[in-house]
């Protein structure tokens, strides 16, 4: 599950800012700092806080999730931590693999008018509605929880797509402490 501002170019002006924010009010935990010695592999990030369950609702009957940083390398998939990922330019951060975008204009799907996305650049990607004919920049369809774009993203790890939402809560509280507009999407590891 990852968390972008809706504005292409936010950065935090002071990230140890809005990490502390978000940390008082229970969403991300403390940083933590593993080194798997038989790799050279180091994972780090933050631990979920102590209002995570309450700030994202999951779906189902039973969800697992693991919350301590696991020992060995091959069972980081199944834990579930906080990480920050920031870029110099937007980007397109792919989500699911078969997005279910849809045109701003008449809500019809337009995945199979898609352009090849990993060279993305703001503004240089237009599609054409196939029912409407409306042609929008690829940053500007709704996405559907499946894809985003930012140069600031939160990543909550090891939350399965369409498993988790997020609660008005949290997504007041991600506002409130940058003053922009967030969304949400899924991706898959």
């Amino acid at each position: 599950m990852v968390f972008y501002s809706k504005n292409l170019e936010y950065v935090p002006e002071n990230v140890s800012a809005l990490l502390a924010s978000l940390q008082m009010d229970g969403f991300i935990g403390e940083p933590f700092s593993t080194v798997f010695k038989q790799q050279t592999e180091t994972q780090n990030g933050y631990l979920i806080g102590r209002e995570f369950l309450k700030l994202i609702t999951f779906l189902g009957c039973s969800p697992h999730i693991a919350v301590t940083p696991p020992e060995q390398l091959t069972d980081w998939g199944n834990f579930c931590y906080i990480e920050i990922q920031h870029f110099q330019a937007p980007k397109y951060f792919k989500g699911l693999n078969q997005p279910k975008c849809s045109c701003p204009v008449c809500k019809s799907r337009v995945t199979g008018a898609l352009p090849e996305l990993q060279q993305w650049l703001p503004g240089s990607q237009e599609v054409s509605c196939p029912k409407c004919q409306q042609t929008t920049l690829a940053e500007n369809l709704n996405w559907r929880h499946g894809g985003g774009f930012g140069r600031f993203f939160i990543v909550v790890n090891s939350i399965y797509p369409n498993e988790a939402v997020a609660t008005d809560k949290l997504m007041s509280l991600l506002n409130s402490v940058s003053g922009e507009d967030w969304d949400y999407f899924y991706f898959e590891q």
